[in-house]
């Protein structure tokens, strides 16, 4: 008798322990499914309330990455234009009215520092470096504006809208003011002149594309950031392995 009631308790407690285990099994898997219905292939890990807790960093702060922070710069557009050729700013139909050749809202100042290594604009207090590096992938570019050593000053890529303040939309080949390119005595046809000014006739680099952020994992190479010809003031976005120019930013 005493080794039946014996059996009786073994298996009951045996059919108890493989039914907590299938229920274990299955809340496991509940609470491992995602939104999408899909269940991760993972360990869920639970951080316990006494668990102790580090210090949030605080990130560094950047601009925003196409935001204008300053006040209007001019475009440099000083024509006017109906649908099939130029017209007198001074006499556009209302059909054309509002034109940047017409109306010119806001201004351009640019001058020359430190011997001629720098362009200081005194609308956006942004302070270009003067020589461009050529050849470089985005990181690269990257990597050299944060370690260029100029004037006591600290530089870094700029951001795209930025970038953009300095095109000069009246212009072409390069879309920029001389004093990008002019000599220390400002000419515009010296050896020297010429020379910076054939290196501006291409794509640069700005800050990267935020919704082409990432490598697939299959390592095909989709990070992207925004690029700027100085051609024409073309903007445009690339994957961030193709090499181009870089022209470094220094703000107050």
């Amino acid at each position: 008798m005493k080794n039946t009631i014996l059996l009786i308790a073994v298996l009951f407690s045996a059919f108890c322990f493989v039914s907590c285990g299938e229920e274990t099994s299955e809340s496991t898997a509940r609470y491992g499914k995602q939104p999408n219905g899909t269940v991760l292939n993972r360990t869920v890990v639970v951080r316990p309330e006494s668990a102790v807790k580090l210090p949030i960093l605080k990130k560094t702060e950047l601009p925003p990455v196409n935001t204008q922070r300053w006040p209007l710069v001019a475009t440099g557009l000083t024509k006017c234009f109906d649908s099939e050729k130029e017209i007198d700013c001074s006499e556009v139909p209302a059909e054309y009215e509002g034109q940047d050749g017409q109306k010119r809202y806001g201004t351009r100042s640019l001058v020359k520092e430190n011997n001629n290594e720098i362009v200081y604009d005194n609308v956006t207090n942004l302070r270009w470096t003067k020589r461009v590096s050529s050849d470089l992938n985005w990181y690269e570019a990257k990597s050299y504006c944060e370690s260029l050593k100029l004037n006591n000053k600290k530089w870094r890529l700029p951001t795209t809208a930025e970038l953009r303040s300095i095109v000069n939309y009246g212009k072409v080949a390069p879309a920029l003011d001389a004093v990008f390119y002019e000599d220390a005595n400002g000419a515009t046809e010296s050896d020297a002149a010429l020379e910076l000014k054939e290196q501006l006739l291409t794509w640069f680099w700005a800050t990267r594309h935020v919704h082409f952020d990432s490598e697939n994992e299959d390592n095909t190479k989709l990070a992207s950031s925004w690029i700027i010809n100085f051609y024409d003031g073309f903007i445009e976005y690339t994957s961030r392995y193709n090499r181009y120019s870089v022209r470094c930013v220094s703000a107050n």
